[in-house]
């Protein structure tokens, strides 16, 4: 007699998947044919069955697929354990095959090619479906095409490649008349017939549904099992694992060469002078830049030569040079009125000593005409090095300290007296 799944396990249809886990190891236990050998074949076909239970309720596809045609597994008859027929009993069609009776374990014995075994068992339910989908066709559709074979337990990856690739999009030809629930002949005028029709062309494609979905699912659960693919996958995992680490490998001697040739790297001479004079000379060149692009005047930097071209243009600019000349003039005539007073033997050195305030002056003396005209002409031709140190505005005028080389100037007087 036909049982359910659940039953089998013995747990409710609404049981979680830790519920039926726990179920299948306390079933598995209490028929596993090694504690039942006083009754081993019925332990065995317990232990079988509920081998076959767990699978199905454990993958939730399958479980879901078998509540949806559990009444009709269940009206299915005794023949099998999960056997029904595709449209439910008085339904089928006389030449019809029992697809339910295939969804179980139990409908083949180990994985040979034998009758009894996986790939003989499948190989002959799909060969017959075959035949029938050729001759719903007709003569000229069945050479122009033919459903691939299931093929045995040697069968190269190709063919089985093949044979899933074409029956996982399975569509049956067969016209299913036999789901009709009305017959035309009965009806008494036109508009009732054509309503009979419409009935039943509903149906069948109803049954054409189903029937679509019952040979895919039954695709499905062979695939499931087949060893074939199960080897196909461990070889393909371990192709993929073997390239991963090649690639893995070359990237890592690809890394390597470039470190080596990182440390073997020497840098050209020229390329190693030029950093050096280029680094050496920054400071200079910043240094430079900077005495280049300054005003004195407006004590400012710029960045480029145009722009201290258009700031020597401006009004403001202007009034600070008339102003700084000015200034420097003044006080030009005042220090050498004060040299011209303080010539004379030790001036020099007092010279040298600054006053509290920080001013430099010379001591003062009297010369003749002739010595204040040498003194005027060396004066001239003294390179006087100017240093600006501060600017700062008092009173509405820029007050400028000047250091001068007072000790090269009177040098410079010296000589030219001794000429």
């Amino acid at each position: 007699m036909v049982r359910c799944l659940y039953e089998v396990l013995e747990v409710e249809r609404d049981a979680d998947d830790s519920a039926i886990r726990l179920a299948y190891r306390k079933a598995a236990l209490k028929w596993h044919p090694d504690k039942n050998q006083h009754q081993a074949e019925l332990a065995g076909d317990r232990f079988k069955e509920i081998q076959n239970a767990y699978e199905v309720l454990s993958d939730k596809h399958e479980r879901s697929w078998y509540d949806g045609h559990r009444d009709a597994i269940l009206r299915s008859g005794d023949r099998h354990q999960a056997g029904a027929s595709s449209m439910g009993g008085p339904e089928q069609a006389p030449d019809d095959i029992n697809l339910y009776a295939y969804f179980s374990s139990t409908a083949y014995s180990g994985f040979g090619d034998g009758l009894r075994g996986f790939y003989g068992v499948y190989s002959g339910l799909f060969e017959r479906l075959a035949k029938q989908e050729a001759e719903s066709r007709g003569g000229k559709s069945r050479t122009s095409f033919v459903y691939p074979s299931f093929g045995t337990s040697a069968s190269a990856w190709p063919e089985v490649a093949t044979f899933y690739a074409e029956w996982s999009s399975f569509s049956s030809a067969r016209s299913f008349s036999w789901a009709d629930q009305y017959n035309p002949a009965t009806a008494p005028n036109r508009q009732v017939r054509r309503m009979i029709e419409a009935d039943n062309e509903k149906a069948r494609r109803a049954a054409r549904r189903e029937f679509n979905e019952n040979v895919r699912e039954m695709v499905a659960f062979v695939k499931k099992r087949d060893k074939r693919v199960l080897a196909h996958a461990v070889e393909e995992a371990a192709r993929k694992a073997e390239a991963a680490a090649l690639e893995a490998e070359r990237k890592e001697r690809e890394k390597q060469e470039r470190l080596l040739k990182a440390r073997q790297y020497k840098e050209a001479a020229w390329l190693a002078a030029e950093e050096a004079g280029s680094s050496g000379s920054e400071a200079d060149l910043q240094e430079e830049e900077l005495h280049t692009f300054y005003c004195m005047a407006c004590d400012k930097h710029f960045k480029s030569e145009r722009a201290l071209q258009n700031h020597s243009r401006s009004k403001k600019h202007k009034e600070e040079v008339a102003l700084l000349r000015a200034v420097m003039q003044e006080d030009e005539l005042v220090l050498l009125d004060e040299v011209a007073d303080g010539a004379g033997p030790g001036a020099l050195n007092k010279a040298e000593e600054p006053s509290e305030d920080g001013a430099v002056r010379l001591p003062s003396s009297e010369e003749d005409d002739e010595t204040d005209e040498q003194f005027s002409s060396s004066s001239e031709a003294c390179d006087l090095e100017v240093t600006v140190t501060r600017r700062a505005k008092i009173t509405g005028r820029w007050s400028i300290h000047i250091v001068g080389n007072l000790q090269a100037i009177w040098g410079n007087f010296l000589l030219s007296r001794a000429k």
